[in-house]
């Protein structure tokens, strides 16, 4: 089982029109997995707006209010992944997800740490 990654700084998808145009991107990308940092998305109970946006497999989303740069997000393609945890270790930092890919355990974890 192979799994292409990409991670990407996007200095923000705050605004409706870069981040229509970011994830338009990351979806022309041939990658199964994208990790966000610096999504500038503050804490929610529900990032289900967000979710919506990415059409192209599971999405979750880990915004934070300490500065303007925080947030991370994992972005899916395709069906192959069923989700069995998402845990928020550090809000808008450290977003971990536990799931199957193709029916194999895998966990992802996306870490925002800044100098």
């Amino acid at each position: 089982m192979a799994i292409s990654l990409l991670t990407l700084n996007v200095r923000s998808v705050k605004d409706q029109v870069r981040r229509v145009g970011t994830l338009s991107f990351l979806a022309a990308q041939n990658h199964d997995v994208c990790f966000l940092q610096e999504c500038g998305i503050p804490y929610t109970q529900s990032y289900s707006q967000l979710e919506r946006q990415w059409t192209h497999g599971p999405s979750f989303w880990s915004g934070g209010n300490d500065c303007k740069s925080s947030g991370v997000a994992i972005l899916i393609k395709g069906r192959h992944f069923t989700t069995d945890r998402v845990t928020e270790q550090v809000n808008g930092r450290v977003l971990v997800v536990d799931g199957s890919w193709s029916g194999e355990p895998v966990r992802l974890i996306n870490v925002y740490a800044p100098p």
